[in-house]
Parts: C-alpha cells; sequence; structure tokens
C-alpha cells in the first residue's frame, strides 16, 4: 500500500516536517510504502480558471505547465494521500492550498462524465501554535472537497501549541497512531 504525504510547510526541519517524520514512521512499521513529496519548494500555481479541464479531458490534466505535472501521477498512484501543512491565519499554506484547487482538474464537475477523485482516500496530518480548533476553518474545506467529489476523509492529526522537540519525543504518538491505523485500515479494504 502506497501513502503519499504531501508536505506543504515551508520549513524543512519545522514542526510540521517533525510530525510528517513522525507520521511516516508510523505508516512504515505497520507495513506501508511511504512516499514525502515537498510541495514548497516546487513551483505549483493556484487554478487559474481557464475552464480547460472542464471542459475537455486533457492529457496532462491541467494546462498550466509547472510543477504540478509531476505531482499529478504521484498523487493518482497513491492509495492514501495526505496533506501536512502547518495552519497559518486559520487556513492551510498557500502552496498546499495550490495543490488542492489544482486537483479540481481531475474530476468533469458539472456532469461528472469522468471523475478521477472518486474513492480516493485522503488525510491531514496538521501543526498550528494554537488551539486545535484553529484549524476547523482549513480542514472544514478538505471535508466539503471530499464529499464534493465523492471521495473518503479519513481524519487528521492536530499538533496545537507545537513545537518540533515535542513531537519527535513521542508527545503525539497516540493521535498520529490512530491516523495511522485508520489509514491501513481503509487502504487496505
Amino acid at each position: 500500500m502506497l501513502v503519499s504525504i504531501f508536505n506543504g510547510s515551508p520549513r524543512r526541519e519545522g514542526n510540521t516536517s517533525a510530525l510528517v517524520q513522525q507520521l511516516a514512521a508510523a505508516l512504515t512499521a505497520r507495513g506501508a510504502e511511504v512516499e514525502i513529496v515537498p510541495l514548497f519548494q516546487l513551483n505549483v500555481l493556484g487554478c487559474n480558471n481557464c475552464g480547460r479541464c472542464q471542459h475537455e479531458r486533457l492529457p496532462r490534466h491541467c494546462s498550466i505547465d509547472d510543477d504540478m505535472l509531476q505531482l499529478y501521477p504521484k498523487y493518482l498512484a497513491s492509495d492514501v494521500c495526505v496533506l501536512a501543512s502547518p495552519i497559518y491565519m486559520w487556513q492551510f499554506t498557500p502552496c498546499t492550498l495550490a495543490f488542492i484547487n489544482r486537483l479540481h482538474c481531475l474530476a468533469q464537475s458539472s456532469d461528472f462524465r469522468y471523475n478521477e477523485q472518486k474513492g480516493r482516500l485522503l488525510a491531514a496530518a496538521i501543526t498550528m501554535g494554537d488551539e486545535k480548533e484553529v484549524a476547523d476553518y482549513a480542514v472544514g474545506g478538505l471535508k466539503e472537497f471530499c464529499e464534493f467529489y465523492s471521495m473518503k476523509y479519513l481524519g487528521d492529526v492536530r499538533v496545537d501549541h507545537a513545537d518540533r522537540d515535542q513531537i519527535l519525543a513521542s508527545g503525539s504518538d497516540r493521535e498520529i497512531g490512530a491516523l495511522a491505523d485508520r489509514i491501513i485500515a481503509r487502504g487496505q479494504s
């Protein structure tokens, strides 16, 4: 089973990256193959709403020629995708949002003549410098995204008042393990 973790943190050694490392270790220990994909270092533009993907099925999925074109195959090959991001101003990072927006081209949304999103499994790993509820807005949008495209949202792990050393010292092991268990159970069914 392949789990791809798309990490939208701008900090390679930050809190979210520590959470990603711990989640990847938990998934690997449970038998999953894990690929971590850093988004911040890539050139992924947001959707410009040109509409081409909604009128015709494009061979490379999107008309924008940037690094997202190399991410579609990774996303589609994954049994489960995890979006990892810190919360800045009640929302995922801009590169994470651009990634999510660009997944729109995988489904023709007016009549769903095609929908490569249907049945896909998605989860989230989130850090923040505040209470866990600060992520509710971002997670709510992600859940609506999943519902619209007939995807399954497997849940999330949220680390509030995030501290890299605490995350790496097993400060969130119970929550990370619970999410890893859900991912493995749903990804194998």
